[in-house]
């Protein structure tokens, strides 16, 4: 089946933020090979749950944080409001939108590649991407 753009924002997040991690000795990891039964992604890194979603309702962050009580987790979403903030303020060690993934994370990883004269982090935020894509479209097939 094609896949729909909250899909491929997950799935970019991933990417983007297990590569920038690794260049500091860290690693993400997905704790399954398909998106989470509630319309999300979830992968750990450290002794956090980051929860990638597309949905920005305070509905679906509510489902999020009721999730694994008590546990450190990050908020990916296209865009953080102040509802949002509010909203998880005690329970969110932090929240990354689509402008601090740009601004910051890729930001970041290119200037090391422009540094280094080769595009070697993006060229792995690209396979991680693509690797993920074809493990979803498996595990659909699969399921079909």
């Amino acid at each position: 089946s094609e896949m729909c753009i909250r899909d491929r924002f997950e799935v970019v997040s991933f990417a983007v933020l297990r590569e920038y991690f690794r260049t500091f000795g860290f690693s993400l990891q997905r704790f399954s090979t398909t998106h989470a039964n509630d319309g999300g992604m979830d992968f750990v890194g450290g002794d956090a749950i980051y929860q990638v979603t597309a949905d920005v309702s305070a509905q679906k962050i509510r489902r999020d944080l009721a999730k694994a009580p008590g546990t450190k987790r990050v908020l990916v979403r296209p865009t953080v409001t102040e509802d949002v903030i509010r909203l998880c303020e005690n329970e969110v060690l932090e929240t990354i939108e689509i402008k601090d993934l740009l601004d910051h994370f890729i930001a970041w990883l290119l200037a090391r590649d422009d540094r280094f004269r080769e595009a070697r982090h993006v060229q792995k935020v690209l396979q991680v991407a693509l690797d993920e894509f074809r493990r979803e479209n498996k595990a659909e097939s699969a399921s079909a």
